[in-house]
């Protein structure tokens, strides 16, 4: 441990040496960054004497940007007789915006020690449960991210809890799908996603068992690190020392865990600065709460500085989404540029949203905007589906749902690596604890991991072996794919435990989707991009089509008249803010003839043909 601390306190020194050789003057920095033309809102927070402060931007607003020169500016006047700056976003994008842009200024230089440019996972990764983590649990063992379950961890009694079922059923859950969380302060347990989110009692000896085997998952590494600073707080002092200041990009996308972080390197006498929106806050399922941003600024006494000029939205579009979030400081980049471009809302009366791609189409060739600079943005994956065709497999239950799941990703959503690793786990879970994965886990780049790779490659590469959901009849497509999955074990080299038939069933079809097609896509495919809202979270796109369920926009409408701050609502924020030039919102049909005049008085302009 003291040569861990030595070490850390030399490489601090040594950064107090290293600035010294840097040449680019003050002044020149400052000329280089406002010959960028930033903003008066953006000049106050750059050059801010303050060493902490929230700056809450608006969405388009060029808070990433603002980010980025705020590091350089600070860096380059570091005051500090030791440590570096820190500068932490959520996204590998936001990190190669942030390189970029202190590269452009010729200051290459402040991306290395003692500086630290990169995302929250690698920082608690490098600084602290890389060099540290190990002592939570008392081994040698240096702790990584968990790659899954290895043969033999299934059956681990050590790596299992157990949670009530229906009946006296009792479900074993691995500890790899246990999720550490707080209830007020009380620390809480529950299950994964794929186990519904379901609370846990005395779940922390296995996780705790999955840490001594020198693994933790990426819902559970913060945790540890903030096991591990608070009870050894010497190391949060020294990395408050190492990083006296520390920038936080999209802030308001921070789960309890890295605010508990933030919080004891702040008592140690780090200075934070979080840049975010907290009406952008729409990761509510990773523990992320829209109050965490409101709530520190407080707690911490510290000024608040705005962005509000979007520098992606028109005035028109800014003007209506305004009234959605009620964030009335938020302002448009300009002038639409003719009569079309604004925000129209559409009555949808079709379960393909027919009416509003209709509508988008022809709006686009209105506002003269390029329909391969457009997107359908939706609330769910629900939407989407329904965009592309009518689905039945997702009645299909287990290793089935699966499969059709896997050839969904392939032909819809042009996903080979996502289809890859659902066949990939898939097989894994039908021939169990075969020697061959704990071979493939222990090299996996060996001539036999590699051509397990290859072979589940062109299985689902090849449309004759993962069928399409949309050939033939439900029946006819779990038949084939009984026999090709069968095919592939044997390629592979491994056996199943049980017979296929046992896994690959109709369980969950109605005898009439049995005789139909698994999926029906829509004739003719609408040529435009589709993703949800979180795919898109942080683009611009120069027209969006905005697609929801009643219930959803229902939701909204409650939310904007009581003046709560629900996801729903900053769900569809985000979602019309991504749009530079048109916006389109498709509202069902029983919406729209209920609210219709709501959305007028808002700003938004009814789409007819």
């Amino acid at each position: 441990m003291r040569s861990q601390l030595t070490s850390a306190g030399h490489l601090c020194a040594w950064a107090s040496s290293a600035r010294s050789c840097v040449t680019t003057s003050t002044d020149q920095l400052r000329d280089l960054i406002l010959a960028q033309n930033p903003t008066e809102q953006q000049k106050d927070a750059i050059f801010a004497e303050e060493q902490e402060f929230l700056l809450r931007a608006a969405p388009g607003s060029g808070k990433t940007w603002t980010s980025c020169r705020r590091f350089i500016w600070r860096a380059a006047n570091w005051h500090y007789p030791v440590g570096g700056l820190a500068l932490l976003s959520f996204t590998n994008a936001a990190i190669r915006e942030f390189k970029a842009a202190t590269i452009d200024v010729e200051r290459r230089d402040l991306l290395s020690d003692p500086n630290h440019v990169g995302t929250f996972d690698s920082f608690v990764e490098r600084y602290i449960l890389g060099p540290f983590g190990h002592l939570v649990v008392g081994t040698n063992r240096r702790p990584g991210l968990f790659p899954g379950p290895r043969p033999g961890d299934r059956n681990n009694k050590n790596l299992q809890v157990w949670m009530d079922g229906n009946g006296n059923r009792k479900i074993r859950i691995p500890a790899w799908e246990v999720v550490p969380y707080l209830q007020g302060s009380a620390l809480c347990f529950k299950t994964s996603h794929a186990f519904g989110s379901r609370p846990l009692v005395d779940a922390y000896r296995p996780i705790h068992e999955l840490l001594s085997l020198g693994f933790y998952t990426h819902a559970q590494r913060v945790f540890w690190a903030c096991q591990l600073l608070f009870k050894r707080p010497h190391i949060a002092e020294l990395l408050a020392k190492r990083f006296p200041e520390i920038i936080v990009d999209e802030a308001q996308d921070s789960n309890a865990w890295l605010l508990v972080l933030l919080n004891l390197l702040r008592d140690r006498g780090a200075r934070i600065t979080l840049v975010g929106d907290p009406d952008q806050c729409i990761y509510e399922f990773s523990m992320a709460d829209a109050t965490s941003l409101p709530n520190l600024r407080e707690k911490w006494s510290i000024p608040e500085k705005p962005l509000s000029q979007s520098f992606r939205c028109n005035n028109h579009i800014a003007a209506a989404v305004r009234n959605v979030v009620g964030n009335t400081f938020f302002t448009g980049a300009g002038s639409g540029g003719n009569e079309w471009r604004r925000a129209f809302v559409v009555s949808e009366t079709s379960k393909t949203y027919s009416d509003g791609v209709a509508a988008l189409k022809d709006l686009v060739d209105r506002a003269r905007v390029d329909m391969n600079s457009a997107a359908v943005v939706c609330r769910a994956h629900g939407q989407l589906e329904s965009l592309r065709g009518r689905v039945n497999y997702t009645n299909l239950k287990g290793k089935t749902k699966e499969l059709a799941t896997a050839a969904f990703l392939r032909d819809y959503r042009y996903d080979y690596r996502g289809a890859c690793r659902s066949i990939e786990g898939i097989v894994r879970d039908i021939t169990g604890d075969d020697p061959l994965w704990e071979r493939i886990d222990a090299d996996p780049k060996s001539p036999e991991s590699r051509a397990v790779e290859l072979a589940i490659w062109k299985f689902v590469k090849d449309p004759d072996r993962l069928v399409r959901v949309s050939q033939g009849v439900g029946n006819a497509w779990i038949m084939s794919m009984r026999a090709q999955l069968g095919k592939l074990i044997d390629e592979i080299g491994v056996q199943s435990a049980v017979k296929l038939g046992h896994h690959i069933k109709a369980t969950g079809l109605s005898p009439e989707q049995k005789e139909l097609p698994l999926f029906e896509s829509v004739d003719p495919f609408p040529a435009v991009r589709q993703d949800t809202i979180h795919q898109v979270k942080g683009e611009s796109i120069d027209a969006v089509l905005v697609i929801g369920s009643a219930k959803f926009w229902n939701s909204v409408m409650a939310a904007v008249r009581s003046g709560e701050n629900t996801e729903d609502r900053r769900l569809a924020y985000v979602a019309m803010t991504r749009a530079r030039h048109l916006l389109v919102v498709a509202l069902p049909q029983s919406h729209f003839d209920k609210h219709r005049q709501a959305w007028v008085d808002w700003g938004f302009e009814v789409a007819t043909r």
